[in-house]
Parts: structure tokens; C-alpha cells; sequence
């Protein structure tokens, strides 16, 4: 199965549009604050994304673009969003000078997109807030994914969805490989971390029932590094000149699919589902206060 998020995310868009409008009747409007600090066409078109889709949905959305070493600003721009009542999430496009800095600025109440320590911790200690929503959304989509395996056995404990599961995750950000490896991790699985430069990389993710590549590397998996009947997900995005024209491409060669059970393509795979997953924790932040 090729999975297509674009539908996948129609079908939350719906439920989360019902849950605004809720909260719209109650007299509070969900705002969120993109800070841009990078100039790249990356980062543009992923603000313009949650741009769109905020207004179909009916939330408040507020790019606020800065020059990339404006950290004073950008801090300041952030105290004034953690003050303001009206304002109930901020995200930090990354990648942005002095990162650590300023996502120590924002509240993390106010942290939809879990990037700070204290949100992170969370995850560690079982306790969640939010998710990474990239994470959220990968989570959810293997959940979606797992009846394509075959069943390792009568399951005595459902909190363990996965047991009995091998999962490679390919990449070690903070925010997608390492709290995703937890959260899998927590749900039964046997999970291995590895990075583009792994040497005998193809030695782990053979052995993998889930293969998750979020690394950016064009087209790093390839067909023969892949167990027949897996799920693999692709969460890495570039741009590749080819035939003269640039094209979004992923981690995930297109030649995978003729192994696997299950496979999210790039683009209209993981990138649809992580915006929704971004509105559904904004919306969660609301009901936290």
C-alpha cells in the first residue's frame, strides 16, 4: 500500500475544524505564531502549508519573519507571544541561529511543536503534553500501517501495540528520531537508532518490520537494504535536480515499494499528516489551560 496522507489528513481536518468551531462558539479563537527566521524555500513554503491550512479550519495564524541572526528580536518577539492571552501556541521554524536560546524562551504551554526541554522531558517520564508533530504523526501512521504486518502473538498488554516488532529508526534529532524511538520504544518494540553515515547500514534496517528514515540523505534506502513486506516510513524531504527541473524526493528510493506492505511516499506521505498534527496540538493546548 501506498499510503496517501493528503486524504488521511481530510479526514482530521474535518474532526479538528468541529473542534475550532467548538471552541469558536465558546468565544475563544486559536491563534498560533510561526516565527521564520530562514529565508530558504523550504521553510517558506512549510509556513505558507500552515498558512493555508489554518484558515480552512478557522484558527488565527501569524507569520512573524526575522533576518536569522536577530536573536534579541526574535527572544523578544517570543516573551511578548508567552505574555499575550489571545496567543495559545508558538513554533519555532527551525533551522534558526542560536536555536537552543531561543527555544528556551518560549512556554511551554505555549510549545506545540515540542521543543522544549521541559516538553521533551515528558516524553522521557511517560507524562505527555505534546508531541513533535512529526512524531505524532508518524506515530499515527504506523498505527495505521501495523495491520500490514503479521501478528507476533496473542497481545496480553494493549499499551503494547508493537511488542514483538523490530523498528529502525534512520536519524538522530531531537526532534523526530530520539523521542520517536521512545514513544516506540514504550509501545512494545525493539527499537534500533542509526545515522546516515552507520557503516553496514543496510545490516540493521534488514532485520526492521518498521523502517523510519528521517535524515534528509536523497534517496539513502534502497530496495535491497529493505525486508520484504515492511513498513517504512519517510520522513526526510530535499529538493533533487533531475531531467532539469528540481523535484521533492526523500530518504526512501521509489524502487522500495516493490518489498514493502506499506510505504508513505514523499511528497503527500508523513508532510500532510505533521501539519494537521501541528492544529490538533494547538487545539490540546487549549483544553490543557
Amino acid at each position: 500500500m501506498i499510503f496517501d496522507g493528503k486524504i488521511y489528513s481530510q479526514l482530521r481536518e474535518v474532526k479538528l475544524a468541529e473542534e475550532v468551531a467548538s471552541l469558536q462558539a465558546l468565544g475563544i479563537m486559536p491563534k498560533l505564531i510561526d516565527i521564520l527566521a530562514d529565508n530558504s524555500p523550504e521553510s517558506k513554503l512549510y509556513a505558507t502549508l500552515k498558512e493555508k491550512f489554518a484558515k480552512k479550519i478557522g484558527v488565527t495564524f501569524e507569520i512573524h519573519h526575522f533576518d536569522g541572526s536577530a536573536t534579541e528580536q526574535i527572544i523578544a518577539d517570543v516573551q511578548k507571544a508567552n505574555e499575550d492571552a489571545s496567543v495559545h501556541g508558538i513554533m519555532l521554524q527551525l533551522p534558526v541561529v542560536d536555536e537552543e536560546k531561543i527555544v528556551a524562551a518560549i512556554d511551554p504551554r505555549k510549545d506545540v511543536d515540542c521543543l522544549t526541554p521541559e516538553n521533551l522531558g515528558l516524553i522521557m517520564s511517560r507524562n505527555i503534553r505534546f508531541l513533535p508533530a512529526t512524531v505524532r504523526a508518524v506515530v499515527e501512521i504506523i498505527k495505521e500501517a501495523k495491520n500490514y504486518l503479521p501478528e507476533s502473538g496473542r497481545l496480553t498488554d494493549e499499551n503494547k501495540w508493537l511488542a514483538g516488532k523490530n523498528v529502525v529508526i534512520i536519524g538522530a534529532s531531537i526532534i523526530v528520531g530520539k523521542p520517536l524511538a521512545i514513544l516506540l520504544s514504550d509501545a512494545g518494540a525493539t527499537v534500533t537508532i542509526c545515522r546516515s553515515t552507520t557503516i553496514n547500514l543496510s545490516e540493521f534496517t534488514l532485520n526492521a518490520d518498521i523502517l523510519v528514515s528521517a535524515t534528509g540523505a536523497v534517496e539513502l534506502v534502497k530496495k535491497e537494504m529493505v525486508k520484504r513486506g515492511a513498513i517504512v516510513i519517510d520522513v526526510g524531504i530535499s529538493k533533487l535536480l533531475r531531467d532539469g527541473k528540481f523535484r521533492v524526493v526523500g530518504d526512501v528510493d521509489q524502487s522500495v515499494a516493490e518489498k514493502t506492505s506499506f510505504l508513505t511516499p514523499v511528497p503527500g506521505g508523513v508532510g500532510p499528516v505533521t501539519v494537521v498534527s501541528l492544529f490538533e496540538n494547538l487545539v490540546e493546548s487549549i483544553k490543557i489551560k
